[in-house]
């Protein structure tokens, strides 16, 4: 290491060291008389923390060293992958399992779990019983978020990010030189999997329903953990009802809020395609029966060509579309949004401006490592965009709109309030 190099590391673990002792509060040093924190500098500061180590990484191994690292960095991936899928961790349980045993139980072969396994305990994950070489392990508070019945898994989520998303990924140059004409037609994973559909419609299909299952079990796992804090971090119950979720899934966004007593008092319309809205309605049917006279449910299709074909629900107050718009092409985004403007000014009450919101990620200066890796990943998917805020500003008033107010929150996610004018 040079000189330079060792004084710009030195002052990069003070810096975190001072991020550190002063940004993140101690649950041990909290008293009654001291001051709450403030959750949204704690939350920016975790975010600077990842930056500084990033940082610190880099001037530590050097440009050669640092970017051989980065390009290896999928095997890591990959070993998440092979542990996760074969359940190593929920055959391991609460108590232990030698190499054989795990190799006996997942019918994998020992080489390979041996090396998955060796990777994954240098990353934190498991613990090797009596020390390096014993090959009995237990899990640990990071791997114990891979078991399936684990109140905050994450299985399904590697399942998804490691299996279509990083062989979709795997892809990305030879989408990228595809003709122009094609390119909003070809997605990297369709290269990969050999399809010529949207990943939506080939996951529709009967032989790859797990995958359907297993993405929509995934999206809620990863929401939970980078944008679980929206629930409570937005005014939700200042809101106008009834609140129209365009694009909304199975409805998890109206499920969230009407768990929380403060929201008691609002009520959704659902809107998406008709097999999704079917499938909405068994899911609360089966799960929130007792919150469904706050919900209602609508099919349609918003990029339908007029208004009455997209059977947008007309003249509510509040409009709402959350991680959405960046899996259409700009020309899409605005036909959408110029379609969710004509239903909200179809016949408004003379009181009442109707609000839209728009849940995205930003692309920012200051985006964490997972927005830009997401970015890519989307890009991989379905030709998805991640928009900065300027972008998503620009379109918004072509299709019609005025942005009145950008939430920051903590979260992965900002929500984006306008006005039709």
């Amino acid at each position: 290491m040079s000189r330079v190099q060792e004084e710009t590391s030195i002052a990069l673990a003070e810096r975190l060291l001072q991020l550190v002792k002063t940004g993140l509060p101690v649950a041990s040093e909290v008293t009654d008389s001291s001051p709450a924190p403030d959750n949204q500098t704690v939350y920016n500061t975790k975010i600077k923390i990842q930056e500084v180590c990033n940082e610190l990484l880099r001037s530590v191994l050097g440009p050669s060293e640092y970017t051989g690292l980065l390009a290896e960095a999928f095997q890591e991936s990959a070993a998440l992958h092979l542990v996760t899928s074969l359940g190593v961790p929920d055959v391991i349980g609460d108590g232990t399992a030698s190499l054989s045993e795990l190799c006996e139980k997942t019918g994998a072969g020992i080489q390979y779990l041996k090396v998955a396994m060796g990777c994954l305990l240098a990353l934190g994950y498991f613990e090797e019983v009596g020390g390096f070489g014993t090959r009995l392990y237990k899990n640990n508070s990071f791997s114990d978020v891979l078991r399936e019945k684990h109140p905050e898994t994450l299985k399904d989520a590697v399942g998804f990010v490691c299996d279509e998303g990083m062989k979709g990924s795997s892809y990305i140059l030879e989408a990228a030189k595809t003709p122009a004409e094609q390119q909003s037609q070809v997605a990297a994973v369709n290269l990969a999997y050999g399809y010529d559909q949207t990943i939506f419609d080939w996951m529709a299909s009967p032989e790859q329903a797990w995958r359907a299952k297993r993405l929509g079990k995934a999206m809620q796992q990863l929401h939970h953990v980078v944008n679980n804090n929206m629930y409570e971090d937005f005014p939700w119950n200042k809101l106008g009802s009834p609140i129209v979720d365009v694009g909304g899934g199975i409805g998890s966004l109206a499920m969230a809020l009407l768990t929380n007593e403060r929201n008691k008092d609002l009520s959704f319309i659902v809107f998406d395609l008709p097999k999704t809205i079917d499938a909405a309605q068994k899911v609360w049917n089966d799960t929130s029966p007792a919150l469904l006279p706050h919900v209602s449910f609508v099919p349609g299709d918003f990029l339908a060509t007029t208004l009455a074909e997209t059977r947008i629900p007309l003249s509510q107050p509040t409009y709402f579309i959350r991680h959405v718009l960046h899996n259409w092409t700009d020309a899409q985004v605005v036909a959408i949004l110029q379609n969710v403007r004509a239903a909200m000014l179809e016949s408004p009450p003379a009181d009442t401006v109707p609000k839209l919101l728009v849940c995205e990620m930003l692309l920012r200066a200051s985006a964490p490592r997972f927005v830009r890796m997401t970015s890519m990943q989307l890009l991989a998917l379905n030709n998805g965009v991640t928009r900065s805020e300027a972008e998503v500003a620009g379109l918004l008033e072509q299709a019609g709109f005025r942005v009145e107010k950008v939430y920051e929150m903590r979260a992965a996610c900002s929500i984006i309030e306008a006005r039709p004018i």
